[in-house]
């Protein structure tokens, strides 16, 4: 027995309704939460991300010597201004950048898949449609989870202890860390801020059509700061590693090269 067609489609909107927006009122109305989470998500990731080029700067700064890195950690301590570091002032800035982190990851929990039947769903999507775009969101999703695991322990130190932000003591924590845990955080972190600013740009049409140049763009530089970042974890790596085999783990690093002393 079939339905008749009179009763099969008697609520259906005629185009004219549809056109005209008659049955909206009775709508059920979206909630603005939706889009709310959504900016918030964005934001945070573009400032997050914009942070990684600064923060690989400052890092790196260790190639050169540790009075270089060393002056630099007093402009974080607002030593310019008061005339000695301020400890205060690198647990705010640490603490600051943690809250962006919480944010961000919160507002993308929405995203992630709830089941087993979901995420099986999402690896055989991207395995059948050989999309560039949807490989690159399963490269952010897998990096989200390992930054899950390993962003944390990062900031905890230096919110706990924020006055052991030093040359010294900061290698001797890069030693303990080890090597590998340290590769696997770059690795995570470069790729999924690059990605993620190629999303934004993609996301919010700010690019124009360039799509295409901007992805490799942000995928040469994702590369290039995670050889950066390679050279600049060893470097403090075999710092630490010599403080440590010569007794001076926790010896504070004492500039010869002191930018603000008067």
């Amino acid at each position: 027995m079939t339905t008749p067609e009179q009763i099969k489609f008697a609520h259906a909107p005629t185009s004219d309704e549809v056109i005209a927006g008659v049955t909206l009122k009775d709508a059920k109305r979206a909630s603005k939460w939706t889009a709310y989470f959504d900016v918030a998500q964005s934001v945070t990731g573009l400032l997050l991300g914009l942070f990684l080029f600064c923060h690989m700067a400052f890092t790196s700064s260790i190639q050169f010597g540790k009075d270089l890195f060393w002056n630099l950690i007093q402009c974080s301590g607002l030593t310019p201004i008061f005339g000695h570091e301020q400890v205060w002032a690198h647990f705010i800035f640490v603490a600051v950048i943690t809250v962006l982190v919480i944010i961000h990851a919160l507002c993308a929990l929405r995203r992630f898949p709830t089941s087993y039947k979901q995420l099986r769903d999402i690896f055989a999507h991207n395995k059948f449609v050989h999309h560039t775009d949807t490989r690159l969101w399963v490269i952010q999703f897998v990096t989200a989870i390992i930054l899950t695991a390993t962003v944390f322990p990062h900031v905890m130190g230096m919110l706990t202890a924020p006055s052991e932000i030093d040359p010294n003591l900061s290698s001797v924590h890069t030693y303990h860390m080890g090597l590998i845990w340290t590769f696997i955080f770059l690795v995570a972190t470069e790729l999924h801020g690059m990605i993620g600013l190629y999303r934004l740009g993609v996301k919010w049409d700010v690019i124009k059509g360039r799509a295409h140049g901007f992805r490799t763009t942000m995928l040469v530089v994702a590369l290039l700061m995670i050889v950066c970042g390679a050279f600049t974890a060893t470097t403090f790596y075999m710092n630490g590693k010599q403080l440590v085999e010569s007794d001076q783990a926790a010896v504070r690093y004492v500039p010869q090269n002191n930018w603000f002393a008067k």
